[in-house]
């Protein structure tokens, strides 16, 4: 490999010519990496019990088949759910478990990301890093966890790709027809290449706001457009912005209607003043904090994401990335300073909120990837510097990718179903999953058998308290358990029914609503506990009629309406 061809992905950062194509081989190579991350997304969806974020969208679905598009999930937008739907209309017929159902959007999703990935990466660096970055996404351990579960984030993260994708495509476009104007049909044809970018940018965005509600991601396009006006000529008038927005709300209006039907009006209302809000804290590096956006950084710790950042990627991956990081601080082109727009707002953002889950790190994570690939080619470069054959670049090159993507996969392979309760080395390992982000990390896994054997158990009419009662109430039901009473662990609520009572108490849910509780039955023996590799995850204690899970609680007193549905 000659320096010259050696170096042809790093010139193009600058984010200028049509973006190289692949040859046949890297198609190969491509369309086996996808083929790969859906397996590894798609393999075993219902091993794990459905989290209570989940049980809404499966009940939104099963409403929208009926015909009706209120209820309580209406604070997301409708994209995932219209996908859930569709999937509930094909494998209802064929016996899919609900959780597959619920969650194969999802899935899929994530693995249409590597393929994007690596567009994006092509775009921004050349093929061999678009190459590198699918290979990383495709075998992330955390990646591939998190787009296991039904949340709105995967959505989201990848319409952001897109649109950075399509800016990138804009740039490169609109900077190839100013240097070439008034040479004839090249200039208007990239012209048009450069208004079909933007065009597609726009449905990327109606994209992301029907996926979910966090319409600050719309600062990305004109942060990046202002932060490269000294090095291109990519403009884009407040006209073209107002044109480009109306064609995104149209878009977004057409997918996602619901927020102007009146419920979701009403429903809303409740949802922002906190009458929606069950726990709202959070178990972090063996502390709860207040996790509500109000709270701010009296909240949740702004490094909630740095840590996480530090210990679920593979040690390999991690180190690559900051590599890359610092070599994208340093050069600054323009295909780095979209990175910085992503990863800035996102960041910002999130650090500033008081309210942190490990799911929303999924939008992204790519970047993370995309950063580690970059900084792959280059130090291989680096040591392949004047050599006149490819032999050592490849050999550079291959040993790092065996660092990070061996990495990424000898987690997912040892972890799975179960990939989100990896912790990296650098984090101490897996013995520390309790310790940093349980609630994120387990997802409610183990609930659903845990409630299926205190439903095979448990005396007629018992209680069931738990801290997920929809979870609860649906997996009761499955099993013909309609007599337990359902209700939330909560002081004077819980087991105040004169009956035995069964409390759950999982890893991760806990609160400072629950502690004392929590605190008061750790002293007991559990009367049955689930566990997932070697953690206990989920414990159950039987109480006798009049006994309370939450110390120096009358046992005499029953608390109002107990009992009483949310």
């Amino acid at each position: 490999m000659s320096e010259q061809s050696s170096h042809a992905h790093l010139t193009s950062a600058a984010l200028t010519g049509k973006t190289e194509r692949w040859n046949t081989q890297a198609r190969l190579l491509l369309f086996a990496l996808f083929a790969l991350g859906l397996a590894l997304r798609v393999t075993h969806l219902s091993a794990e019990g459905f989290g209570d974020d989940e049980v809404h969208k499966w009940l939104a679905v099963n409403r929208y088949l009926a015909g009706d598009f209120g209820g309580d999930d209406v604070e997301h937008p409708m994209l995932m759910k219209w996908l859930i739907s569709l999937c509930l209309l094909i494998g209802r017929p064929l016996g899919w478990a609900p959780e597959t159902i619920t969650r194969l959007p999802n899935a899929v999703a994530g693995g249409v990301t590597v393929l994007v990935i690596a567009q994006l990466g092509r775009r921004l660096f050349g093929n061999t890093v678009g190459l590198v970055a699918a290979a990383l996404s495709s075998v992330c351990c955390t990646l591939i966890g998190y787009q296991r579960v039904a949340k709105e984030d995967t959505l989201l993260g990848l319409f952001i790709m897109l649109l950075c994708w399509t800016l990138a495509e804009a740039k490169a476009a609109a900077d190839d027809a100013a240097g070439i104007a008034g040479s004839g049909p090249d200039g208007s044809s990239r012209l048009r290449d450069q208004r079909r970018a933007e065009l597609f940018g726009a449905l990327s965005l109606a994209g992301m706001l029907a996926s979910k509600y966090f319409a600050w991601h719309v600062l990305l396009a004109p942060i990046f457009v202002l932060s490269i006006r000294r090095q291109s000529s990519f403009r884009v008038p407040l006209a073209r912005w107002l044109q480009l927005g109306a064609i995104a709300f149209a878009a977004w209006v057409c997918v996602n209607w619901s927020p102007f039907l009146p419920s979701t009006w009403v429903y809303f209302k409740s949802y922002t003043s906190g009458q929606q809000t069950v726990h709202g804290s959070l178990f972090f590096m063996g502390r709860i904090f207040h996790n509500l956006v109000e709270y701010g950084w009296n909240g949740t710790p702004p490094w909630f994401y740095l840590v996480f950042t530090a210990v679920k990627l593979a040690p390999g991956t991690f180190l690559l990335a900051l590599v890359g990081l610092g070599i994208a601080f340093f050069q600054r082109q323009a295909a780095h300073k979209l990175l910085f727009s992503w990863m800035g707002v996102w960041f910002f953002i999130h650090s500033l909120s008081g309210s942190k889950w490990g799911r929303f790190y999924v939008s992204v994570l790519p970047a993370f990837l995309l950063l580690a690939a970059f900084a792959a080619v280059l130090l291989a470069e680096k040591f392949a510097r004047g050599s006149q054959s490819g032999t050592r670049f490849w050999a550079a090159l291959g040993a790092l990718v065996l660092v990070s993507v061996g990495g990424e996969a000898q987690a997912t392979i040892t972890h799975a179903p179960h990939e989100r309760l990896y912790i990296s080395a650098l984090g101490g390992g897996d013995v520390n999953v309790d310790w940093y982000f349980p609630h994120c990390d387990y997802f409610d896994a183990g609930f659903r058998e845990a409630v299926q054997y205190v439903s095979a158990h448990a005396e007629p009419n018992a209680e069931l308290s738990t801290e997920i009662d929809w979870p609860a109430k649906l997996y009761a039901g499955w099993a013909g358990r309609d007599d337990l009473l359902q209700t939330l662990d909560r002081r004077g609520r819980a087991c105040r029914a004169g009956r035995v009572c069964y409390v759950v108490v999982q890893t991760g849910r806990w609160y400072f609503l629950n502690q004392d509780a929590v605190a008061n039955l750790s002293k007991k023996t559990p009367w049955h506990v689930e566990q997932i590799r070697g953690h206990d995850v989920v414990k159950v204690y039987r109480l006798e009629p009049g006994e309370s899970p939450f110390p120096d609680e009358n046992p005499l007193t029953p608390a109002p309406g107990v009992g009483t549905p949310r």
